[in-house]
């Protein structure tokens, strides 16, 4: 058996390598192919970043919100330029004057005293109108 000899080095100044290089199993530079898979993840995860805005984005504009509805306003004899009839007016009177007890007869007679016989064709007059302005 041959005995491998140790090289002598107790002459020779030692010195710190000023590049690091190495080389992997395949023979291509460790350092090199690190920085290389660095870039990589680096990009895939930018692409990401911007596949996630992208998404963000478009969610946003898809979401279109509801136009509000205009809040109705009843309108005031004054806007309408109509003057309200006197019947109508003592109609709304009597119905304010009914009894604020909660027994069944006083409820009785307030039912009884309320006039709903012009009501069929107070709506019929309405709906023409209504229709007119179509």
């Amino acid at each position: 058996m041959n005995q491998i000899e140790q090289p002598d080095l107790s002459n020779v100044e030692m010195k710190m390598p000023t590049q690091y290089r190495s080389t992997g199993e395949d023979g291509d530079n460790i350092s090199e192919v690190s920085h290389h898979q660095g870039l990589i993840i680096g990009l895939l995860v930018g692409a990401l970043i911007l596949v996630a805005v992208g998404l963000f984005f478009w969610y946003q504009a898809s979401q279109v919100p509801p136009a509000p509805l205009p809040t109705p306003i009843r309108p005031t004899a004054e806007m309408n330029n109509e003057p309200e009839s006197t019947t109508a007016e003592a109609q709304v009177e009597s119905f304010g004057a009914m009894s604020t007890s909660n027994e069944i007869e006083a409820i009785e007679a307030d039912l009884e005293s309320t006039n709903l016989d012009s009501l069929e064709s107070e709506l019929l007059q309405i709906e023409t109108e209504l229709q007119a302005s179509m």
